[in-house]
């Protein structure tokens, strides 16, 4: 089955740091490279049959962008803009966890005329922070008229988007998030968020939660442990999750089976890291 990927394609910086700065200190960075990143690639790439759709910029970061995704098994759909790319820089400390700082730019930027010509598919996948901008109120109509099923992952930064939050559980999506995230968002536990979340859309919650493992709930809860790795980096892991349940779902498969799969396939993700800057 088709998914369409609506979600962004961004350059990355990798800054290794020794720590994460507070006000008025410095850090070393060790090392650094660039990479493709973005919500939308790292799930697509986690998936079967899978669609990228973004706007795409210019300026070196949209350059890079455009390069690289040219030498990727991925089918894109990549609108140009005249605006520049952004980039997101990721801090990265030596347990593997990151810290973004996001530079918005044309990759986060849809408009109405972009959603003209795209082909009906299966399922579609949206993420919150493409949905924060206050332009991309196109992306929602769009989604109120198409007859597909939907995948949500609201992101870090969901308590700043309560609205949109809103609008997309009356689609009755998918959901699918981190600990954090879930008990943020409910302002309840995590194991009460997820029956909370599902109570509104009858439909899959799925929650990670770091090295513990992961949790689906469909009216019962599936727990399955993760697989033990050791990563100097950990970005895309959850993404890469997502991506690998929206491909189970769309096979029909069990809420086991596709945490079991989507373990694996995160695992292999932070322990495979490449990049050029």
């Amino acid at each position: 089955m088709k998914k369409l990927i609506l979600a962004s394609c961004t350059a990355d910086v990798y800054l290794y740091v020794d720590q994460i700065p507070s006000s008025s200190q410095d850090a070393k960075v060790m090392h650094k490279e660039m990479v493709l990143g973005g919500c939308g690639y790292h799930v697509a790439k986690a998936c079967e049959e899978a669609i990228l759709f973004c706007p795409l910029g210019k300026g070196i970061y949209g350059d890079f962008v455009r390069q690289h995704l040219l030498n990727e098994d991925l089918e894109c759909l990549l609108y140009p803009v005249k605006e520049d790319n952004g980039v997101c820089y990721c801090m990265i400390e030596e347990n593997g966890q990151r810290t973004f700082l996001s530079d918005h730019g044309a990759e986060y930027h849809y408009a109405k005329e972009m959603f003209s010509d795209l082909p009906p598919t299966d399922w579609i996948y949206v993420s919150g922070i493409d949905l924060e901008e206050k332009q991309n109120q196109c992306v929602i109509d769009y989604l109120n008229c198409v007859d597909a099923n939907l995948f949500f992952s609201p992101g870090p930064r969901v308590t700043f988007i309560p609205e949109i939050c809103e609008k997309m559980l009356k689609r009755r999506p998918v959901l699918h998030m981190n600990k954090e995230e879930c008990e943020s968002w409910t302002r309840r536990s995590m194991e009460e968020g997820m029956k909370y979340l599902w109570d509104q859309t009858q439909r899959p919650v799925v929650v990670t939660d770091s090295f513990r493992g992961s949790y689906a709930y469909d009216g019962e809860m599936v727990y399955v442990p993760s697989v033990p790795v050791c990563s100097t980096n950990v970005t895309g892991a959850g993404d890469t999750h997502a991506g690998s349940c929206l491909d189970s779902l769309s096979q029909g498969l069990d809420l086991e089976t596709m945490l079991k799969k989507a373990n694996q396939k995160a695992s292999e993700k932070i322990i495979k890291k490449e990049g050029i800057l």
